[in-house]
């Protein structure tokens, strides 16, 4: 779920966000990067519980 800001932060559900380490959420910005162009623009990444 992408939102509603002026740079991309995308929020991640899952059931125990507080184990979801610093490399994995390097992995999905990175990812997102690839997928969207988004080369040089601030992206932030939440984890969030279900």
């Amino acid at each position: 779920m992408q939102l509603p800001t002026p740079q991309p932060q995308f929020a991640f559900f899952c059931n125990l966000p507080q184990y979801v380490k610093d490399p994995y959420k390097r992995f999905l910005e990175n990812k997102l990067r690839e997928h969207f162009d988004f080369k040089g623009v601030p992206i932030s990444v939440y984890m969030r519980k279900k």
